[in-house]
Parts: C-alpha cells; structure tokens; sequence
C-alpha cells in the first residue's frame, strides 16, 4: 500500500514538474514574440500616449467599449478567459486591443493549432504588462484591415477621405470604423452610411 501511495505522489509530482516547465516555456516563447515586434519596429517602447484622434477615439469605443482600460490580475486576458471557462451564463465581450494586436505581431492565424491560441493568450499579457489601451490600439491600427487592399487606418483615411487619419471628422471616422466589421461596405454606399451613422451614434453616447 504504502509503495502505491508512493508511486501516485511521484506521478504527481512529475504531472506538477510538467505542467510548469510547459507553462515556463510558453511564457518564454511568448515573451520571445513581444521582443521579436520590438526589435522590428511593430512595437515601440515607451509608445505615444497622446490624446486619442476622433478616429482612434471612434474605434476604441466601437471596437473594445467593453475591455477598454479593464485591468485585472494577472492580466485581463487571463481573467477574460477564467470568466468564460467557469461561468457557463457569461457572455464574451468582444476581442480586447490586446489580443487584437498580438494576433497582428503573431502573423498568419492557424485557428486549429491550440498552442498558437495558448501563444496568443500569451503575448496578449506581456502587452498588457508594458502598453495601455491606447497605445496598443496605435499600435494595432497599421495592420487593421479595412478592405479593398487598404491596410491601416492612414492608408484608409488617404485612400477614402484624401487626408490624414489624424484629420477626419467624427462622422468620417465612424465610416472608416464600419469598414472594420465589413470591408464590403465600400461598394455599397447606401448600407456603408447606415453602419457608419449608427456607430457614430452609439459612440457618443459611450462618449457621455
């Protein structure tokens, strides 16, 4: 008897030694990805904490009303996720900056591969560790795609408006913010400012 108890205490032990070794690694890896965008200039650090443009403005409240500025320990990804696994009513909010950004600095998505989704998770907390909201939302913004080969919000605002995205207009900035949630708007005017109209609407009243 005393040999079985010793045996199962030392598959424990091993099963303990496992889970933390993988957990090391994985927080290296992801650790390793974060100083990756940095060395090549995704990331900058410290990043600008200038006031938000309208147009930053307008996707932050559009896009991450729900997480924007949430703290949580050890990081809000990992209590975003704890949430959603033990509470079975919990309705997910919408994907925070966080993992938005680090799905940008990760590179091509393989939604099947569950440790891409562990990397993802991952590198979301150290972004959350060294950037606030705002500027992983600047930091994101280049890589958004807002369709019709327009990659980033300065090439969309040039390419729509013919001018600086620093420059739109509220109601500009809300056309470019439906662009996110579908690219198609572009070629039909009538749905495009529709969308664009109830975004603005809904941002402001956010913005009271």
């Amino acid at each position: 008897m005393r040999t079985v108890f010793l045996f199962l205490v030392v598959l424990q032990f091993i099963a303990l030694v496992a889970c933390i070794g993988a957990a090391a690694s994985f927080w290296m890896d992801g650790a390793a990805v974060v100083a990756q965008a940095r060395h090549g200039g995704v990331l900058a650090r410290p990043l600008p904490r200038a006031p938000l443009t309208p147009l930053e403005h307008t996707i932050a409240l559009d896009q991450f009303a729900q997480t924007w500025g949430a703290r949580a320990f050890p990081c809000r990804t990992a209590a975003l996720l704890w949430r959603d696994v033990s509470d079975p009513d919990w309705a997910p909010p919408a994907m925070p900056a966080s993992q938005r950004l680090a799905t940008a600095i990760m590179g091509a998505r393989r939604a099947t591969s569950i440790r891409w989704q562990i990397r993802r998770l991952i590198v979301a907390c150290q972004l959350e560790r060294d950037y606030d909201d705002a500027q992983m939302l600047r930091a994101w913004l280049p890589t958004a795609e807002f369709g019709d080969n327009m990659t980033g919000a300065e090439a969309a605002a040039q390419a729509v408006f013919q001018k600086p995205a620093a420059s739109l207009a509220p109601d500009e900035a809300a056309r470019l913010a439906a662009l996110l949630h579908q690219p198609s708007l572009h070629n039909q005017p009538e749905r495009w400012a529709e969308q664009a109209r109830a975004i603005e609407l809904r941002v402001a009243e956010l913005s009271r």
